[in-house]
This record gives C-alpha cells, structure tokens and sequence, in this order.
C-alpha cells in the first residue's frame, strides 16, 4: 500500500508579502487561495497559499514572508534546494519572453534532464525554481491574464534535494516511504510514488562539498516538502514504520486548520511533512472564493484584528 501520494504543498520562508504575492500571482499565474498566519510562535507572520483556483494538492506552494521579523537561514546541504514547475511541452520560450519584460532574472541555457528540458528563474528571495517541460500532466492549468493555457504551470512537478551523501538516503526513499528508483544522471538520482509523474517525482542532487544548510523558519531556504496522505490514520502508520525502524525524530499530528500534519527527517537532513487531504480549503471560504478574505483558525480568531493590524496589507 502506498501511503504517500505526492505532493500536498511545499513551504518556504520569503522577504516581503506583497513582492511573494506578485511573483506567484503575477508572474506565475497561480491564485492566492488562502490567506492566514504562522500558527507557531507569537509574532505574527503571514501563511501565504498558492496553487490552481481549487487549491488541489500537489499545486501548493505556501510561504513565510520573513523580513517583517528580520530573520534570516542560511542555504545549503540538507534542503529542498529547487522547486520545480510542470509547464507542457514547447513553453520554455514563452517563459523566457515573460521573464524578459517582467525583468525577472532566469539562466540563459536551457537545460535537459531525464528527458526533460528545463529553464532555471529565481524568486525575488533567491530561491530557485525551474520550469519543467512535460506533456504527462492532465491537471487543470493555472489560468492568468498573458498566460495562454498552452504554456501555463500545471503545478509542482518535482523538488531537487540538495545532499552531502546519498547512499542511506536512497535506502529511506526505497525501503521506508515507498519511493521507486527510476533514473540517474550524473548527480542527480531520480525517485517516483503512487502512479508517478509529475507531482510524485524527487529529485536528489549528490553535493558532497557543500555546506549544511539551516533548519530553521528564515528568509531564503525551502523549509519542508510536504507529501499527501489520506488521513490520520495513513500518518499513525508511516509513524509506527519510522519508529520501527529507528526514525524516532518524528513528530505528534500537529493541527493546522486545513490539515493535519506529521514532520520527520530522512537520513540528508531534508524535512518531510505527511499532510492530510480529509480536510481541505474549503472549511472556512466557498470554493470558487478562495484566498479573498484572511482567515484564522478557531483557536485565534478572537485575535484577528490584532494580528492583521500588525501584518502589512497586500492585494492579489
């Protein structure tokens, strides 16, 4: 059985809110479908969600704008070190000619992996993407103004892991949370779950020289990958594999309004989050509504006009 079906969201920590909004929104043409807050700490910091107009997992990028708290992590082994895109076949170009007039700073050479041509861009934070040509992606496009369907983003195709060392973590991917080995290039080994394709493919990058990254929230560095899993139930058995296994740096099901998560670390470093998909967006806003009101969970709505009155306003 797998537990894992690919990709629920992937989190990163930003600069500022209203620059984070233009380049999803904007630029890449996906929608903000959920306005909220970081539900650790005290300090009020945006929970920013972007994905297609149905907030279907697997589309998710979630961000932390960072700058208003003033703090930074550093990049490096360990992470997420890029987040890629599906766009279909023959789009690259279209994308070039967007990054041009939009001045948006992009590699000059196109690149092919695994079959696969790829563009590198990079957000206003220096966080990298690229965009991934495929024709194996049926899900519903991000849809925007200037952006034809023919070239939109699909969702996430794939993350790259930036790795000292492999081998163990190759095992953890095989052996532990169901992941195929499907190719290698150089450097790169590639992994697929559930049915494959895009948005069940990771990525890992073989990077011996370079240093540990941070773990912490921070501007600047991808935070987690979360992957989907039915319920609490599916998490309570990851967790008891892991546990056997010796994996015991896993954490309790933790509520986060839209779903509930578990986090654990593979043998890299990288942190994996298993979300829920039983809850969903549409608790709290009508789908075909999302993202345009800011909401809380229960548990701090009686805090609402205290923390938006100390968030810096932003418009989609």
């Amino acid at each position: 059985m797998t537990i894992l079906k690919g990709f629920h969201h992937l989190t990163v920590g930003v600069r500022h809110a209203q620059e984070d909004v233009d380049f999803y929104v904007k630029l890449l043409g996906q929608s903000l479908v959920k306005k909220t807050v970081l539900l650790d700490g005290e300090d009020p910091i945006y929970h920013l969600y972007y994905g297609n107009a149905n907030g279907d997992p697997g589309t998710l990028v979630t961000s932390f704008p960072f700058r208003q708290r003033g703090v930074m992590a550093r990049q490096g082994s360990g992470q997420v070190r890029i987040i890629n895109y599906s766009v279909p076949v023959g789009s690259l170009e279209f994308w070039r000619r967007r990054f041009d007039a939009m001045a948006v700073p992009y590699d000059r050479e196109i690149v092919e992996r695994f079959g696969e041509r790829r563009q590198r861009f990079h957000h206003p934070c220096g966080i990298e993407f690229d965009l991934v040509e495929s024709d194996l992606d049926a899900r519903p496009a991000c849809l925007a103004s200037g952006i034809p369907e023919a070239h939109a983003i699909r969702g996430v195709h794939s993350i790259t892991l930036s790795l000292r060392d492999v081998a163990e973590s190759i095992r953890f991917m095989n052996e532990v949370i169901g992941f195929r080995s499907v190719g290698q290039a150089g450097s790169y080994y590639r992994f697929e779950t559930y049915t494959g394709g895009p948005g069940m493919i990771v990525e890992f990058l073989h990077e011996p020289d370079r240093l540990q990254g941070s773990s912490t929230y921070g501007e600047g560095t991808i935070h987690h990958v979360a992957f989907a899993v039915d319920n609490v139930e599916q998490q309570a058995i990851l967790k008891e594999k892991l546990f056997a296994l010796g994996y015991i740096d896993t954490s309790e099901s933790v509520h986060r309004n839209y779903f509930r998560s578990m986090y654990f670390k593979m043998p890299g470093g990288v942190m994996f989050e298993a979300a829920t998909t039983d809850i969903g967006f549409a608790i709290d806003e009508d789908p075909g509504h999302l993202g345009e009101a800011f909401h809380l969970p229960p548990w701090l709505v009686d805090r609402k006009d205290e923390l938006l009155g100390r968030l810096e306003p932003i418009s989609a």
